[in-house]
């Protein structure tokens, strides 16, 4: 019913193929593995940056383990406090 109108592209150009495409040839010599630089070379080239890794690598497990006491230690204080109120509730109840 409602047919659009394109305009023609203005930049396309159509090409015709008249030969078939070149099969691109494989080498016959697997190409050699580039040389893997280990951790002990990126080390000794840059030993601030191995450092600075291990530093911060510290720093996140310490605040991790200091968040998971401070937690630790709040709850049993909290239960702590929360069994003194029970238990002081049923002395008011029993009298």
């Amino acid at each position: 019913m409602f047919k659009p109108k394109y305009p023609t592209p203005d930049t396309y150009v159509p090409t015709t193929h008249t030969h078939a495409p070149v099969p691109v040839e494989q080498p016959t010599q697997p190409a050699p593995a580039p040389a893997r630089s280990g951790l002990v070379d990126v080390v000794r080239s840059n030993p601030a940056a191995a450092v600075t890794g291990v530093v911060v690598t510290g720093v996140v497990l310490t605040s991790m383990l200091l968040a998971v006491a401070i937690t630790g230690l709040a709850l049993s204080i909290s239960g702590v406090v929360l069994l003194v109120l029970v238990r002081m509730l049923r002395q008011d109840f029993h009298r």
